[in-house]
């Protein structure tokens, strides 16, 4: 596992911009883990001819528990002919397993128009949303604003859902999930509340590489849009030295002028992908890494490329 770890593809760009991916730190940290959900790692360790074929795949379980994200896949597919065959068998085996610990929905996010949308594609994922990804590398800000936005809390979670329903697309709010109210740590979250109704949304997530923001905003509220964005930038203080990503999702594409206006530039497009998980009939565990024996659902041998049993 050590071997491929750095040469793979991230599928979550949120946590890949902001803490480079460690699927070996991730994997040990989800064996250890008490409550048995988290991140899972199941490995592919397989000869083929003189070839030695080797594979990981990272699940990453959402708030609710019945969706989970693709945060992580290994090698990547330009690494050699094989690699599309390995990621169709831990693509595969991965929603397998997650189908078995009530999984309903898993989700993965790839560059648009690349060679891992169509791969993604053959193993049953749909595409459910598009989205564009600025970036911000002015560094040492000192920007001041308004407090025009508050810290979320438990109450206005009732609020938030409201903001969600009335601004998302139906298929986008099944790719997304509910905003969750964080309020400590390394994920934050702010409101903005007129007339007693929230119509904005800001989560900011800090982490060493960079820091994201996720934006939500009422159309009616379009005209607080520089208020939010500014409000947020002032969260950094001048010590602040990495850059800072804001994800524009197709459907709310004019955010896209009061972010320019600060100063953010496009940096990727991206599409995030959806499996719908049937209800899985129970089937013997695949074989289990040597070093894992005691946690039988953290890694996995999954199935050989070209269809043979591990």
């Amino acid at each position: 596992m050590s071997q491929i770890e750095h040469q793979g593809t991230p599928l979550f760009t949120e946590l890949a911009l902001t803490r480079q991916p460690r699927p070996l730190q991730s994997a040990l940290a989800g064996f250890f883990s008490l409550n048995g959900h988290g991140v899972r790692t199941y490995v592919l360790r397989e000869s083929l001819d003189d070839d030695q074929l080797s594979g990981l795949i990272q699940v990453r379980d959402r708030g609710n528990r019945t969706s989970a994200v693709i945060s992580y896949i290994a090698p990547a597919l330009q690494v050699n002919h094989y690699t599309a065959d390995i990621w169709g068998r831990l693509l595969d085996h991965a929603a397998m397993q997650s189908g078995k610990l009530g999984v309903q929905h898993l989700l993965a996010e790839a560059p648009e128009d690349s060679l891992a949308v169509e791969v993604l594609q053959r193993a049953g994922y749909a595409i459910y949303l598009r989205q564009d990804i600025v970036r911000l590398v002015r560094t040492r800000l000192s920007i001041r604003a308004e407090p025009v936005m508050r810290p979320c809390e438990a109450r206005d979670r009732w609020g938030v859902q409201q903001l969600v329903v009335n601004t998302v697309p139906r298929l986008a709010q099944l790719a997304e999930g509910l905003p969750r109210m964080y309020r400590s740590g390394a994920v934050r979250c702010y409101v903005l509340e007129e007339a007693a109704e929230i119509v904005a949304y800001l989560q900011v997530r800090r982490g060493p590489e960079g820091a994201w923001f996720n934006v939500l905003m009422h159309p009616g509220a379009e005209a607080r849009a520089s208020a939010v964005i500014e409000y947020g930038l002032s969260l950094f203080g001048s010590n602040w030295n990495a850059p800072i990503y804001c994800c524009v999702r197709r459907y709310q594409e004019w955010l896209r002028r009061p972010l320019e206006s600060q100063g953010f530039e496009p940096y990727a497009s991206t599409v995030v992908m959806v499996k719908h998980l049937a209800k899985l009939i129970d089937e013997p565990e695949a074989a289990k890494v040597n070093a894992l024996e005691s946690h039988a659902k953290v890694t996995a041998h999954v199935a050989h490329p070209r269809g043979r049993s591990s």
